[in-house]
């Protein structure tokens, strides 16, 4: 399961004059704000998902203009930005802000399906049948359940599993979207931004040069940097650290291989190089972050 410390309750900015119905590490809920601009500026690591329960609200994000309505869910990441919206008289949404960190801790080689739909520099939004929209309401009643009245370390498990449910449930919409749209009607640049991030997902040893993944989509490594940036605002040599890191973060609170087990499995040369990565980018050795759990 993904990590819970102190470090992580830092995650998200606080968040002033707003009611924060729940706050926890990577998880933040918000429930019927009227207005998408007051959540901003968020981190860069904030996704979020937003349930119209009632009116309408018009939203635009770097020269996109999007409808949110009743029953229709949206998708972005804080990268995107809010630039102005309006919302109706009437206008209620439900809000789940959830870290990159734990979107790729629990959905593992499946969060290239999150990344492929959120990172298209636009307000993604899916009107959401009958049954889907009360099952959202069901998971997202849910969690805040869960959140306010379950007593830890019991309630990180269940939050975790019932957010991991609803992403699942959510990813199996996106693809239900990309089904619709072929390669032919993307531009070639984000086909090959969402086959980058299938490569590095689906790889074991994922801590591989940029040259390596070039090499795969036959491109040179400065155009992959170059649409990595285009559309995720992140270097292609980021998306691999974040990928790495969550590997590192699995195998080390969640499985019984040796710390010298997992540094070979994950591609270092030895415990050496392993050890110095891990501090690098969790801030501890893997031994004193295995033990913080």
């Amino acid at each position: 399961m993904a990590h819970d410390s102190n470090k992580d309750k830092r995650r998200f900015n606080e968040y002033q004059n707003l009611f924060v119905d729940y706050k926890e590490g990577d998880v933040v809920i918000y429930d019927n704000i009227k207005n998408l601009e007051c959540l901003f500026p968020l981190q860069q690591s904030t996704n979020m998902i937003v349930f119209c329960t009632r009116g309408s609200l018009k939203a635009e994000a770097k020269s996109n203009l999007s409808v949110i309505h009743e029953g229709s869910v949206a998708f972005f990441h804080s990268s995107l930005g809010i630039i102005n919206s309006l919302g109706s008289h009437d206008f209620e949404c439900k809000i789940l802000c959830l870290s990159d960190h734990i979107i790729q801790g629990l959905l593992r080689n499946l969060a290239s399906i999150w990344h492929n739909a959120l990172y298209s520099n636009r307000l993604h939004v899916v009107d959401m049948n009958d049954v889907s929209k009360q099952e959202f309401i069901y998971y997202f009643e849910l969690i805040h359940s869960k959140l306010k009245n379950s007593e830890p370390p019991l309630r990180s498990e269940i939050v975790q599993v019932l957010v991991r449910a609803l992403l699942l449930e959510l990813c199996y919409q996106f693809e239900q979207l990309d089904g619709n749209m072929s390669d032919q009607k993307m531009s070639q640049g984000k086909v090959l931004f969402n086959k980058f991030l299938s490569l590095v997902s689906n790889s074991d040893v994922k801590r591989q040069p940029i040259t390596y993944y070039a090499s795969q989509l036959a491109i040179t490594p400065k155009y992959l940097t170059m649409l990595c940036l285009k559309y995720s605002d992140k270097t292609a040599s980021q998306w691999v650290i974040q990928y790495t890191i969550e590997d590192i973060r699995f195998y080390l609170l969640n499985s019984h291989l040796s710390i010298k087990e997992i540094s070979a499995k994950l591609g270092f040369a030895n415990m050496s190089h392993f050890g110095s990565y891990v501090r690098k980018h969790l801030g501890v050795s893997p031994s004193e972050f295995r033990g913080q759990q």
